[in-house]
């Protein structure tokens, strides 16, 4: 027992559980109320007054506007800026120069076989490989009073198409060279008071949601970034993406980034786009509408990390789904079948135990010592026990008129999975495989970051090369850390990041329906199930998802109709620290939807929050000078106001009048609550 135990909050947690409480609220409690628990595959902060609840469920990601919320930050010190191939690290550079920083600037060249220096107007360069651990470390041991960092090198991959590589330079670009450069500058970055770290990507200027054409391995930087925010909270961290066609103008860019950098708080992950709105991403509680269309005879797909678990458990639901299609399933995983195992799949545990017995005394007389450890024991009994699972999925989809056959194979080397693919024709693809091990940046080990991300990076490129181009559907079975970043999952978030955007990148080009699914931890299966997880879990505000939602979720993407980014999961603590969960959004009847689709005719309709069928509606729009030039021209003192906003302050002043209402220009009746802010340049009405 201990051994799925192994750290003091698993073992507090499993004793709250064995006497019939609770899990509490908190454990070993900080004197601000968070905790740090962790072990090799989960770390996690527990905070007690972040425990929203809302129910597990699909929810769809879609962009919003996120106005800048002016909060400057003092800074003081060198910024380091990683090199592009657009100059935008020169002009930013230029730029932080102009405002009293000092910079140092890296750049990436991959074979450099050691670090070289040079100096230039724009402040000290330093070049290195990419790949190359040992010499970042160096560079970083000799870069001092380091106050923030700035990675712009994911721009360069801006226009370039994913290398067929599968251990692609790219990715080692985006993702292992800012892990490094984190890791390298972690113990300066954690004595400031206030710093900043950030990537900058130019995907869409939507983090991928809505481009059709990016590279999204520049996307494994946000991820990073997203995660390293919960481990340094100190800092100001921000993973920004931009409009590529911002990068013509470098200098116009350079002082975009400097700006929200410097000058705007809020929320990490920010998008700008290419008239500098600037929008987030958030997330729909939104169920598809379609019906459910059963996998039909021709249909094969091909399923990394298959044979047990979250995934088998999902292949399984659709193969429930379509019964007597005739479908075909190709399963990839690690483990090797071992045959007596086929006949246990009907065994009861009293056996199950027998057999685990005997499996002792076999070790015990194969030893030199005599003797077998517990680790030993278990790991071989384990081995068969996943054998067993394996066994047990491909009975079940049998038994619904659809086959299935299974092999051991790495998902990262494209010549066993074609081997395994025998030249078929594959229609579907589903990864699931994946390996997580969560530690903090300072504590983490380059080559497990690297393994950690190319499993799911180079996994997928290797399946979908395998695949041809006769798929139909594809999908990634991703992560909330991907989406939100969690503390000790840099690599982890990293990967699912890419897969996120690479999901929404194919379905905008319509190389075949794709969906990307973030889930949360499943309970009873996966690698949530570990020892006392769950009660941690649940400690600390994050709803696990049942094995019937999870796999309910998954068909409906698979049969139904889902595409691009959607997740899987109900509350995530503090996790979501933006409260980045919404309601369902509003379904119009088409000719309403028509009648308002024009801008012209209804200029201030951004996002509608209540519909009377027949009747009403109610709106909010935020306005701004970008969007509505007008505002120009009530202006005081360079500042616009909307027309009304002197009465609207008015009112605000007397509380005696909790809901005026008066006419502006535009509208026809704009009701206003209190308490009301309003923010110089924009409003939200």
């Amino acid at each position: 027992i201990l051994a799925d135990h192994p750290t003091l909050n698993h073992f507090v947690a499993y004793i709250q559980k064995m006497k019939g409480n609770d899990a509490p609220t908190s454990i070993d409690t900080s004197p601000d109320d968070i905790a740090l628990v962790s072990d090799e595959e989960h770390l996690i902060e527990v905070e007690e007054t972040h425990n929203k609840s809302i129910s597990t469920r699909r929810w769809q990601v879609e962009i919003e506007p996120c106005p800048a919320m002016a909060e400057g930050i003092q800074l003081d010190g060198t910024i380091v800026l990683t090199q592009d191939n657009w100059g935008v690290a020169d002009s930013l550079a230029a730029e932080l120069v102009s405002r009293g920083f000092s910079v140092a600037k890296i750049g990436f060249e991959f074979g450099a076989k050691s670090v070289t220096e040079q100096e230039e107007l724009s402040g000290h360069t330093f070049r290195a490989d990419p790949s190359d651990e040992s010499q970042i470390s160096e560079i970083c041991s000799k870069i001092e009073n380091v106050t923030g960092i700035i990675h712009l090198s994911p721009l360069s991959l801006a226009g370039s198409s994913w290398e067929e590589s599968a251990h692609s330079n790219q990715i080692n670009l985006s993702a292992q060279s800012w892990f490094s450069l984190l890791k390298g500058f972690d113990s300066q970055l954690s004595k400031l008071s206030v710093g900043l770290v950030a990537s900058v990507t130019a995907l869409d200027g939507r983090h991928g949601n809505r481009g059709e054409r990016f590279n999204s391995l520049a996307c494994a930087a946000s991820g990073v970034t997203k995660s390293y925010s919960l481990e340094r909270e100190n800092l100001r961290c921000r993973a920004l993406d931009l409009h590529p066609e911002l990068l013509v103008d470098s200098e116009q860019v350079a002082s975009v980034i400097a700006d929200d950098l410097l000058t705007a708080g809020g929320e990490v992950e920010i998008g700008i786009d290419r008239d500098q709105r600037r929008w987030t991403l958030v997330c729909f509680a939104e169920d598809l509408v379609e019906e459910i269309k059963p996998l039909q005879s021709d249909d094969l797909w091909l399923v990394s990390g298959g044979g047990s678990g979250v995934t088998a458990a999902s292949i399984v639901g659709v193969a429930n789904a379509s019964p007597d299609a005739g479908a075909h399933f190709i399963l990839l995983g690690r483990s090797n079948l071992e045959k007596e195992t086929a006949d246990w799949i009907d065994w009861n545990d009293e056996q199950l135990a027998a057999r685990k017995l005997q499996l002792r005394e076999a070790l015990v007389a194969d030893s030199e010592s005599g003797k077998v450890t517990m680790v030993d024991w278990n790991n071989a009994w384990t081995k068969l026990t996943r054998s067993m699972d394996i066994y047990h999925t491909i009975s079940q989809i049998q038994s619904t008129g659809n086959t299935a056959e299974y092999h051991s194979a790495d998902v990262t080397d494209q010549e066993s999975i074609i081997e395994a693919v025998g030249g078929r024709t594959v229609t579907g693809i589903v990864h699931g495989a994946g390996l997580e091990e969560s530690k903090l940046v300072a504590d983490k080990e380059w080559n497990r970051f690297d393994l950690i991300v190319r499993v799911k990076v180079d996994g997928w490129r290797c399946l979908h090369s395998a695949a041809g181009k006769s798929l139909r559907f594809a999908c990634a079975f991703t992560s909330v850390a991907g989406r939100f970043g969690n503390a000790g999952q840099t690599d982890y978030a990293a990967a699912n990041s890419v897969l996120d955007a690479e999901m929404s990148r194919m379905t905008a080009n319509s190389e075949c329906r794709a969906v990307a699914i973030a889930w949360t931890g499943w309970r009873d299966v996966g690698m949530a199930t570990r020892g006392s997880i769950e009660s941690v879990f649940e400690a600390s505000g994050i709803e696990t998802l049942s094995v019937e939602d999870g796999v309910s979720i998954f068909v409906g993407e698979a049969l139904a109709g889902g595409k691009r980014r959607v997740l899987g999961c109900g509350a995530l603590g503090k996790m979501d620290r933006f409260d980045s969960f919404r309601e369902a959004p509003l379904k119009l009847e088409a000719d309403m939807a028509a009648a308002i689709a024009d801008p012209r005719r209804f200029p201030f309709i951004d996002k509608l929050l209540h519909v009377e069928k027949g009747k009403s509606l109610t709106s909010q729009c935020t306005l701004s000078i970008q969007e509505h030039p007008f505002l120009i021209d009530h202006s005081i003192d360079g500042i616009p106001y909307h027309p009304g906003v002197m009465a609207l302050e008015m009112f605000a002043e007397n509380s005696m009048l909790l809901m005026p209402e008066f006419i502006l220009a535009g509208f026809e009746e704009v009701k206003f609550g209190l308490p009301v802010k309003v923010m110089k340049g924009e409003l939200t009405v």
